[in-house]
Parts: C-alpha cells; sequence; structure tokens
C-alpha cells in the first residue's frame, strides 16, 4: 500500500467516521435523519408520528444522534425541534434521499414505457 493511502487510513483518523456510520446504520436512526432533512421544523411528535414508533423509542434513537453530534435540538415555543448538524452526515442523508427520488422516478417512467402484454 502506498504511503499516502495509509497517511489518510490511519485508525485515528477513521475512528469518527466509523462512529458516525455506527450511529446513522440502524433502519429507525437513518429514517429519522430523512424525516428531519425533508421537514422545515420537525419536531419529536412529528417523528414518532411518522415513524409509527412509541416516543420513548425515538428518543432513544435521537437520544445516540445527539450524542455523537449529528444531531441538535432547540426548543421553539412549545415544541423540541431537531436538525442535522453534522456537514457530512447531513450531505450524505440528502445525497440519499436524492438517489431514492431519482430511482422512484426512473421506476415510474419504466412502468410508462412498459407495453402491457395481451391477456
Amino acid at each position: 500500500m502506498s504511503d499516502n493511502v495509509n497517511a489518510v487510513c490511519r485508525d485515528e483518523l477513521l475512528e469518527p467516521f466509523a462512529a458516525k456510520f455506527k450511529a446513522i446504520g440502524h433502519p429507525v436512526r437513518l429514517k429519522i435523519l430523512c424525516i428531519i432533512a425533508n421537514q422545515d421544523v420537525p419536531c419529536v411528535g412529528d417523528l414518532w408520528r411518522c415513524l409509527n414508533q412509541p416516543q420513548p423509542v425515538v428518543s432513544q434513537h435521537l437520544a445516540i444522534l445527539k450524542k455523537t453530534g449529528i444531531v441538535s435540538s432547540e426548543v421553539h415555543k412549545t415544541k423540541r425541534v431537531y436538525s442535522i448538524v453534522d456537514p457530512f452526515v447531513k450531505e450524505l442523508v440528502l445525497s440519499i434521499i436524492c438517489k431514492i427520488r431519482d430511482d422512484a422516478a426512473h421506476e415510474a417512467e419504466d412502468d410508462k414505457q412498459t407495453p402491457l402484454s395481451p391477456v
């Protein structure tokens, strides 16, 4: 392996990224991040309603995302509002959303072009 690769791929440099991937790797947490990225002012009530999960479950997942510095929360009047504050994770989540939308659009286009077979 070249010295350049060894310099970039040192454990101490990769560890923060591994921690972020571990935190966002759970399907519920990834969905939480997608909801936060897609809504203007997502509060915890919006999150647990969208996820169809009990509030304590959503709060536990949010606590993990907050602990790793991926999301933060602010109180707006009577609501606690969440946002993605880690730019790396935010870009990753937005890329995932974009890919899902592109795939859905291509699938819809393919469905329009596929002729129906006679019965």
